[in-house]
């Protein structure tokens, strides 16, 4: 989960790193009032948990109030990088005379922590990295030891003027403290302004909290039910994890594993899937109805593919509550289930009583070129 600009700078500053004066608006009229405590000049930005919002257009620089104003009003409630803008964050304009980058990420695989700097940030940083990775300086850490005293000259001495050496040193111990306290996976300071009275200041931030420690963070909970959809909040009351995608066929699949393999041969079978639920391994009747109205019911879903293995699940639950489902709506949609396991010759036979087109193969490809065939007659 990632959050906000404006609270991943409050972090920072409970912690004593410098950062802009700033204040959150959700209006235009709040952002005029905004910009003039700030003095006028000011920085609009738009506050969507998800980078690369300078490229798009969400980061504005006004000259006074009345342009604050207006700026606001063009970026809330607009859909910005695939997110509503609820909220910007307008901030003082920096004299900013140089850019740099500073870093923390969990690499996956060991659990170690990597700490990062360039001498070269901004909204290009991905390119510096690729083009002259010499100016991007890596550092690895144990997260049993702590944080080096010697660690920002290690990343930064040579590539910076020796009198910010020290300041670095306090901005990337305040970094640190973050991103192990909040459970960060990443925590990026981009760019880390160098201004002309040569100060150092977080003019963006970037921290992204592993979803899995959140129980650890309950201060986040309503701002991470704020981030969820009307599906992905039914999704999560039903128990189950839900996926929204571009295309235009549901598909239900008992397993992360047997999900992807079902993606991949509704594409490979021209059908581009709308979303996809994962039931994992709590399978019941209503559990199975509410999961097929989730994923089938929106108005731009054509069909549906079901892929169930009936490990632990119970597949006779599984077909009674697809039944029930189908049963409830206004009008049917095509929809294949796959489905094997437990008891599978009696879900079989109470699916084809109600009509459902059922494969029972073990390749999901017959049953994803099964609802093609079902679709090809079906409107888009």
């Amino acid at each position: 989960m990632m959050l906000l600009e404006h609270m991943g700078k409050a972090e920072l500053a409970a912690r004593g790193l410098p950062v802009p004066r700033g204040i959150v608006a959700t209006s235009h009229d709040a952002a005029y009032e905004a910009a003039v405590a700030l003095g006028g000049r000011v920085v609009v930005k738009a506050q969507i948990p998800v980078g690369g919002r300078g490229k798009a257009g969400g980061i504005l620089r006004v000259p006074n109030p009345s342009a604050a104003s207006m700026a606001a009003g063009s970026l809330l409630y607009k859909k910005l990088l695939g997110h509503q803008v609820r909220s910007v964050l307008v901030e003082e304009r920096l004299n900013i005379v140089h850019e740099l980058f500073l870093g923390l990420a969990v690499e996956p695989g060991s659990g170690r922590y990597l700490a990062l700097f360039s001498d070269q940030g901004g909204i290009n940083i991905e390119e510096v990295a690729a083009q002259t990775p010499a100016r991007v300086r890596r550092l690895w850490l144990d997260p049993l030891q702590g944080l080096p005293a010697d660690a920002a000259r290690q990343l930064a001495a040579g590539l910076v003027e020796e009198e910010l050496l020290p300041e670095l040193e306090k901005i990337l111990a305040g970094l640190y403290d973050a991103f192990r306290e909040r459970d960060a996976i990443i925590a990026e300071i981009n760019p880390l302004a160098l201004l002309a009275d040569g100060r150092l200041v977080a003019a963006d931030c970037r921290i992204e909290v592993d979803d899995d420690a959140l129980y650890r963070q309950p201060q986040w909970q309503t701002y991470k039910q704020s981030l969820l959809d009307e599906r992905e909040r039914r999704a999560q009351e039903i128990g189950v994890s839900y996926v929204a995608l571009d295309g235009d066929v549901g598909l239900i699949a008992s397993g992360a594993g047997l999900g992807m393999a079902s993606l991949d041969m509704l594409r490979l079978a021209g059908l581009e899937p709308a979303n996809f639920l994962d039931t994992g391994g709590g399978i019941n009747r209503e559990l199975m109805r509410r999961a097929v109205e989730l994923t089938l019911y929106p108005g731009g879903v054509r069909g549906e593919l079901v892929n169930l293995y009936g490990g632990i699940n119970p597949m006779v639950e599984a077909a009674l509550g697809i039944v029930d489902a189908l049963r409830a709506m206004p009008r049917r949609k095509p929809l294949v289930v796959k489905l094997l396991g437990n008891r599978q010759e009696e879900a079989w036979a109470i699916l084809e009583a109600e009509g459902v087109p059922v494969v029972k193969v073990v390749q999901t490809e017959e049953a994803a070129g099964k609802l093609a065939e079902l679709l090809a007659g079906v409107g888009r």
